[in-house]
């Protein structure tokens, strides 16, 4: 039966729903933002149940109603226990109608946080008894399913990540303060402390989780934070929360970077990849989600969202439009000091694949985003655009005699080099760099050839358009003999004093020359000495 009011409000500051009272907006942590938006607490769930509605708004309206009752609203013992009844059935059918590995937010709060604030209310109730003694295997389960080793949920539940951390951390600190016992299972515990870090390791710098999505950014709210700290957090990941502006009070001053975790972030299993060059303020970043057909990316420099959204590679062989014939899959990931590369590939119809690439050099501000088209059977007439959605407030100037392009705010932010185009648009006839409206698209067409490289360079450093730049594509030979460009390519640019190389077969490997270096490996990226030798920050063989 329901306890009496007078018990209750005794033990008001005991139950979970204590929480919501210090932190009304509790329930709301890490929620895409059609949820948030919603005052679920004006909904009717009864009505919504009655409909059959176990959409994610229904499930947060029930969620407020058994907070709700847990605080007091449901005076009357009968009233009461009917409203508790009908929340644990409806929970019941929640549950039923989804499955953890497409619905898990909605699974967990209905599995889990619903039965465990309903015991608060009625702790000899059957059907919360009988959600309950479930809850702990299903947390350890989520887990196991939704998450890598490392803590890193899989791309397919990204969006949904903060939301189902807060759904943990809510039920974790119940535990915690032995308002229920949930049995928990060390594997739950040991990858919730991992998510922690990861969650941080993945926020942008503004208090929030690029969506990497068509949703906009997730908000990690400082008490949110604060309670994932207090819960599964250690000094290390006290000192990344300090300086991604979650101020804690062992840190009076700026935390020194030799203090911080690695800044790059790689999951092949997660399929979810964050490269950075560092924890300064002038940090460059990019935020990656390539699960199935989608390349969500994010192109963060200092601390502006340049680009971001699903980056787009259409396919024309012949003039009839290719369409993709799997999920993205990894090729290759390097990391160090001096730059994160990950090398993705697609299979398209016809034979042909795509194998897309970045490569962020750490100290020079560069990114590379490159796409190779290849057959290695027939030959075609190749058409390939790619697609980048421009930031907030972000504009895109191209350079009025060359085929070089500027991205503003209201500041100079990025120069992008089109290093397939020649330097001077004046006779250019392979393609295009161009914006239409909120969209930046880079086009390449190749005739007749097996095979073609369209690399786009961002020179993600807002003065690099005052210094002296060039680039030009490279002649490339094999036993002294000069190879066509579905063979392999080679590009050098300048930016001031610095030069680069880049190389990338597109054939089976050859000892080949350019600009007098030597190359039997696929790829190659590297910068000139003043001796003419090339310093090699990623060479895949």
């Amino acid at each position: 039966m329901i306890k009496k009011n007078a018990d209750k409000r005794s033990n008001q500051i005991e139950g979970m729903h204590s929480l919501v009272a210090r932190y009304p907006k509790a329930l709301q942590w890490g929620l895409p933002e059609y949820l948030t938006q919603t005052d679920a607490g004006d909904i009717d769930w009864q009505e919504r149940a009655d409909c059959g509605d176990t959409s994610a708004a229904a499930v947060l309206a029930a969620l407020h109603a058994a907070y709700r009752c847990a605080a007091g609203d449901c005076n009357e013992s009968v009233n009461g226990e009917a409203v508790v009844t009908a929340l644990a059935e409806y929970a019941r059918v929640c549950v039923e109608a989804h499955s953890l590995d497409h619905n898990p937010w909605n699974v967990l709060v209905a599995g889990v946080e619903i039965p465990a604030v309903l015991f608060q209310v009625c702790p000899q109730h059957e059907a919360v008894l009988e959600l309950l003694a479930g809850s702990g295997e299903l947390l350890a389960r989520a887990a196991v399913e939704l998450f890598d080793q490392q803590g890193i949920v899989s791309a397919e539940h990204y969006p949904w990540w903060a939301a189902i951390v807060a759904v943990w951390a809510r039920c974790f600190a119940a535990v915690r303060r032995k308002q229920i016992n949930l049995k928990l299972k060390k594997k739950f515990v040991a990858t919730f402390e991992w998510t922690v870090r990861q969650l941080l390791l993945c926020s942008n710098g503004r208090r929030a989780l690029p969506a990497l999505s068509d949703a906009k950014e997730i908000r990690l709210p400082k008490p949110f934070v604060g309670m994932l700290l207090m819960l599964g957090g250690d000094i290390s990941d006290k000192r990344l929360a300090s300086r991604l502006g979650y101020e804690q009070r062992e840190f009076t001053s700026r935390v020194s970077e030799n203090y911080l975790p690695d800044a790059t972030v790689h999951s092949s299993e997660s399929q979810v990849t964050v490269m950075r060059s560092g924890w300064g303020a002038k940090r460059r970043e990019v935020f990656l989600r390539y699960d199935r057909h989608g390349l969500f990316v994010e192109i963060v420099s200092a601390g502006r969202s340049l680009f971001q959204g699903n980056l787009v590679s259409e396919l024309t062989i012949d003039g009839n439009v290719n369409t993709p014939m799997s999920s993205w899959e990894e090729v290759c990931w390097e990391s160090d000091e001096d730059a994160d590369y990950l090398e993705l590939e697609m299979m398209y119809s016809g034979g042909w694949r795509v194998q897309k690439h970045f490569l962020l050099a750490k100290d020079d501000n560069l990114l590379l985003v490159g796409d190779v088209v290849l057959n290695g059977r027939a030959r075609g007439d190749i058409e390939l655009k790619q697609k980048y959605q421009l930031g907030d407030e972000v504009r895109f100037f191209p350079a009025e005699e060359h085929n070089e392009g500027f991205a503003w705010s209201d500041r100079p932010e990025a120069m992008v080099l089109p290093l397939a185009l020649q330097e001077w648009r004046a006779g250019t006839r392979n393609g295009c760099l161009q914006a239409e409206g909120d969209i930046l698209t880079y086009e390449i067409s190749e005739q007749n050839v097996r095979a073609t490289y369209c690399p786009l360079m961002f020179v993600l450093n807002g003065k690099a358009g005052v210094k002296k730049y060039t680039w030009r594509q490279l002649t490339i030979a094999e036993e002294l003999v000069r190879q066509p460009g579905d063979v392999a390519a080679g590009f050098r640019w300048q930016i001031g004093k610095k030069q680069w190389l880049l190389y990338r077969s597109l054939t089976e490997f050859g000892n080949r020359t350019l600009l007098g270096q030597n190359y039997a490996s696929e790829f190659a990226f590297g910068e000139f000495y003043e001796d003419g030798t090339v310093y090699e920050y990623v060479e895949v063989e």
